[in-house]
């Protein structure tokens, strides 16, 4: 296709076109190529805005605010404004990035809002920041939170929310430090309102997020006497939902309030737990086939106690990782073979020492051969080496994203040369992405009272790749985005670098590879190839027979002088 023919192009086709692009970058490059692709294509790229930092809130933020033909576009927004070193540039942060958030929302261009999330350290600065979100975008019916050191207030619009469809609520650390009891208290105002909210005005809720990690869980047993017909999603981190040890011994017969609420809501097809919320021998009183979970995240007691669940499920997740001091390997292919339908798996483990992977990685190919994504993890130790990392996981014949997470076998391949050798030997995995954890010491490094010492640097290297293929299905470029994290000794804080490129994965000499000229020569005469053995065969012939005319030369022009003296 030409480029006056694509300019004609009908704007289904520009669409269909964008959403075949692996990254934003090459969306957003498309959008520049015309106006008119500008205006067709700019529904995609701006569908989901994400904002890292409190600069991109400010900017960002502005020019939808100006640009309404672009706001239209926006169905989901999320705010980070970054997490900063002092309370002074957090407030100020959250001043800015609430403010701004306001003035886009009271200006009606996000109309189309569906999804606002606001992830941060702690609640925005602003309040009416909610009350602009729920009276000027009328299509939002997902709202999401972090709280920390300040929690909302008995008059907070965040509490005026009607009719939605998610709630998310995130803990952070600062808010366990100070807050455990604030959801449980009947008598605490904010926590009425907050569950008056939910359970009153939002009787079709399909999405629950109450999540947070903490030692300490903080008590949120009301949560067990709601009841959503709707409910689809429901994940909980380390909060308490369940009875509490003095009125298990009150009634050892009944059921637990929680495990009424599971049974209460046979839609439910998502379900994250911790170890917080209940007890594995108090899930294993669900009554079976009340409800049918297609997705899992928890621990692995809390899996093996609901095996009328196992065929159902098509995605787990283990929210700890598996020490294989404790957990061996077999025990969780065995756990993992019953699961029939299982095409989705995140699992880490913490290897006791370097020679635990090997089996590990051979019982889950041999316990899950039909899975299409793995995220995977091995913390600790150093676990696989890379080039038999590739060659081990061509048993998952359908694998077609991974996510692998290890520590840096000593010696092995760099990132992008591990990246590649992946890609040459499962060229069906279409998207993986590669990070590198710093070892764990058993003490300090060599002391604890030598931890100043600048050895060893702390670095975390992490990249994401997409496999692109020929029309022979055989692997063509690898696309890769590399970003290294170095923690510098002394307190001098942390770098980051990052860098993209492109890396042609067709054998040396195939057709468009080729380079012309004397850089195709010098392609040649490094190539491992039979066209290249007779080409530096001949340039050695060349060179000797050059040294040989050389010498003839030398040695008759030093006779010449001879004759003449």
């Amino acid at each position: 296709m030409t480029a006056l023919s694509l300019a004609a192009a009908p704007g289904d086709l520009l669409l269909e076109i964008a959403a075949h692009l692996d990254c934003r970058a090459d969306v957003f490059s498309l959008c520049l190529t015309s106006n008119r692709f500008f205006a067709t294509v700019s529904s995609v790229l701006y569908t989901s805005v994400t904002l890292n930092s409190v600069e991109q809130c400010s900017t960002t933020l502005k020019m939808l605010r100006n640009r309404p033909d672009i706001a239209r576009h926006v169905r989901e927004l999320i705010v980070r404004p970054g997490a900063l070193s002092t309370s002074d540039n957090q407030f100020n942060a959250s001043e800015r990035a609430s403010a701004a958030v306001r003035d886009v929302a009271m200006s009606k261009a996000l109309d189309a809002l569906v999804k606002f999330t606001w992830d941060f350290d702690d609640l925005p600065v602003y309040d009416d920041m909610w009350f602009a979100l729920r009276v000027c975008c009328g299509q939002l019916r997902y709202v999401g939170t972090s709280i920390g050191t300040r929690v909302p207030n008995l008059h907070s619009h965040l509490f005026d929310f009607a009719d939605l469809r998610g709630f998310s609520l995130y803990l952070k650390r600062a808010f366990f430090e100070s807050h455990l009891d604030i959801f449980s208290d009947e008598q605490e105002p904010t926590s009425r309102r907050f569950w008056h909210m939910l359970m009153k005005r939002c009787p079709n809720l399909q999405e629950l997020v109450i999540d947070g990690v903490s030692p300490f869980p903080v008590d949120a047993r009301p949560l067990s006497y709601a009841r959503w017909p709707n409910l689809r999603r429901l994940v909980l981190g380390d909060v308490a939902v369940d009875w509490l040890p003095g009125d298990a011994l009150a009634a050892p017969d009944a059921k637990s309030p929680f495990i009424e609420f599971l049974e209460a809501h046979p839609n439910l097809q998502t379900l994250g737990l911790s170890r917080s919320n209940v007890s594995h021998t108090r899930l294993a009183t669900m009554a079976p086939d009340t409800v049918k979970l297609r997705s899992f995240t928890g621990t692995l007691e809390q899996l093996q106690s609901i095996p009328h669940m196992h065929k159902y499920l098509d995605c787990v997740a283990f929210r700890e990782p598996m020490r294989t001091r404790d957990v061996t390997a077999l025990a969780v292919a065995g756990l993992l073979q019953k699961l029939t339908s299982l095409t989705k798996l995140k699992i880490s483990f913490m290897l006791h020492s370097m020679y635990d992977s090997g089996n590990l990685l051979r019982s889950l190919i041999a316990s899950c051969p039909n899975l299409t994504h793995l995220e995977l993890a091995c913390g600790h130790k150093p676990s696989f080496q890379l080039e038999l990392f590739a060659k081990t996981i061509r048993g998952f014949s359908k694998l077609r994203v991974l996510h692998l997470t290890v520590v840096k076998y000593p010696g092995d391949d760099n990132l992008t040369t591990g990246a590649a050798r992946i890609a040459m030997t499962n060229p069906r995995i279409q998207h993986f992405s590669l990070t590198f954890l710093p070892p764990t010491y058993p003490f300090g490094f060599p002391f604890p009272f030598l931890s100043f010492l600048p050895f060893p640097y702390r670095s975390r290297d992490s990249g994401s790749f997409t496999l692109t293929y020929d029309k022979h299905g055989l692997p063509q470029t690898l696309r890769g985005f590399e970003r290294r994290r170095l923690l510098w000794p002394f307190g001098l804080g942390q770098t980051y670098r990052m860098r993209r490129y492109i890396n042609d994965l067709r054998p040396a000499g195939s057709p468009g590879r080729r380079q012309t000229g004397f850089q195709g020569i010098v392609e040649l005469l490094s190539e491992n190839s039979a066209a290249g053995e007779e080409l530096r065969m001949l340039m050695f012939c060349g060179l000797l027979v050059f040294l040989a005319f050389w010498g003839c030369w030398l040695g008759n022009r030093n006779h010449g002088k001879d004759n003449t003296l």
